[in-house]
């Protein structure tokens, strides 16, 4: 084999090098028009563009088919509202045993039928001929915001009772809360009935007063609060755990800085400090920045903690941030605000998984493909494969949560999977290499007939 024919074998040896890119197989049972796919861990980490720009996806003829990328609350949502019924304990008071009608300042004793949750009846306070009660209500001596109350009455069908409510939290300074309307009437076979109470504002005062605003004599038989609160949700995070790059201290301000690195484009929504020893409490600042030659950003300060009581071991939640993509990580512990030992912390980075929506158009299989830096990316808005028109956001969202689900089954990897593979470092321009090896090995292969012609005509 002479030198050129070795050239050209090298040239195009290179062509054959990885390029740290991945094919993922999909599970597209059946013959619908679009599914959706929630995009795992391992697309990420190929990634090599920001927002997953160079993700494209392939039927069987190697052909693109569109798709869209939703957010993962989208979806998913991230809290949901919670409602609760929790019965109180109420007090019926004659207005004629006050001083004055328009105070009350007065001490309970309490008992351990008044102090439980149950609902108590009131029928048995059989109130005076013609005489208006005033009730006193206990919320409890702590309790989540309450603006909603719902009531139950004897008496007082087909009539409109106008109530006035008040709060306190001593028995002896009494705030206004609101004032509601209570009507229960029957006609026509149907019952109509409003016996909700809402307050002017939320409020976490203990006690109550309901007294009704005219001169009727209301005969309450229960009152309910109603807590309307919003809980939030454990969503799907993505955890990938940072590599430690660097550990340095300064002894004049006693700052000690702790670098790390991530491998992956990742938007960043959650980190997960775990510090190395117990009953530790200190406060981190966090900063980020995407290359060596960035200046650090500052992200946000917080506190840690790392305790252990009772054979109990607590932590502290993890930290959220608005979603960054950054390649180096630092973790700020100062000595004046508890600092941390001689050991380093571990550091994990979390993001929220997004759904790609796309089109099964032509023949299976589908496949992802990611890391080859296309020049074109059939990515689409949403609304190029569902329509809006004269669909209302909920309708839209039952047709998402309705597709049909396509999952990631398998993955083929161009380069040595047992390899970590960074998503920052950018892979060799093969195509710029292969057209100077191509000039080369023609230079080479003008010369070798040169040569060969010479030494052709010499040995003549």
């Amino acid at each position: 084999m002479n030198t050129s024919q070795k050239l050209t074998l090298l040239v195009f040896g290179i062509v054959s090098l990885p390029t740290l890119a991945a094919t993922f197989k999909l599970d597209a049972s059946g013959q619908e028009a679009l599914y959706r796919t929630e995009l795992p861990k391992a697309v990420y980490q190929y990634s090599r563009d920001e927002n997953l720009a160079d993700l494209t996806i392939h039927n069987a003829y190697g052909e693109q088919v569109p798709y869209a990328l939703l957010p993962y609350e989208t979806l998913h949502p991230l809290n949901t509202a919670i409602g609760d019924t929790k019965p109180l304990s109420v007090y019926p008071i004659h207005e004629y045993q006050l001083q004055d009608a328009s105070e009350l300042n007065i001490m309970i004793e309490g008992t351990a039928k008044h102090r439980s949750n149950s609902a108590i009846n009131l029928k048995m306070n059989t109130p005076v001929k013609d005489t208006k009660n005033i009730y006193l209500v206990d919320a409890g001596k702590e309790h989540p915001a309450l603006q909603a109350l719902s009531v139950e009455w004897d008496g007082g069908e087909d009539s409109l009772l106008s109530l006035e409510i008040l709060t306190s939290d001593d028995l002896k300074t009494w705030a206004n809360a609101g004032h509601a309307m209570l009507l229960k009437t029957t006609a026509g076979g149907s019952t109509l009935l409003q016996n909700s109470i809402t307050l002017n504002q939320p409020t976490e005062a203990r006690y109550l007063q309901i007294r009704p605003s005219d001169n009727d004599a209301l005969i309450l038989t229960k009152v309910n609060a109603e807590y309307h609160n919003t809980q939030a949700l454990t969503p799907n995070i993505l955890w990938q755990p940072l590599a430690l790059l660097n550990r340095e201290r300064n002894a004049k301000t006693g700052e000690i800085n702790i670098d790390f690195e991530s491998a992956g484009r990742y938007a960043v929504s959650h980190l997960r400090v775990t510090l190395p020893e117990t009953n530790t409490i200190t406060q981190v600042k966090v900063f980020a920045r995407k290359s060596a030659n960035d200046h650090w950003q500052y992200i946000r300060t917080t506190s840690l903690y790392h305790m252990s009581s009772h054979g109990k071991t607590y932590t502290n939640p993890d930290i959220d941030l608005s979603p960054t993509t950054a390649r180096y990580w630092r973790l700020q512990f100062n000595q004046a605000n508890g600092g941390i030992g001689s050991d380093n912390p571990d550091l994990t980075a979390g993001w929220l998984p997004e759904t790609a929506v796309w089109n099964a158009r032509g023949k299976a299989p589908f496949t992802f493909q990611v890391g080859n830096n296309p020049d074109i990316v059939n990515h689409v808005t949403i609304n190029s494969l569902i329509s809006d028109n004269d669909s209302t956001p909920e309708l839209k969202l039952k047709k998402l949560q309705q597709l049909p689900k396509a999952v990631v089954i398998e993955a083929s990897l161009s380069a040595d999977p047992s390899q970590p593979v960074n998503a920052w470092v950018s892979p060799p321009n093969y195509k710029h290499w292969l057209l100077w090896g191509g000039l080369l090995t023609g230079v080479l292969l003008l010369a070798g007939m040169a040569y060969s012609l010479i030494r052709s005509r010499d040995s003549k």
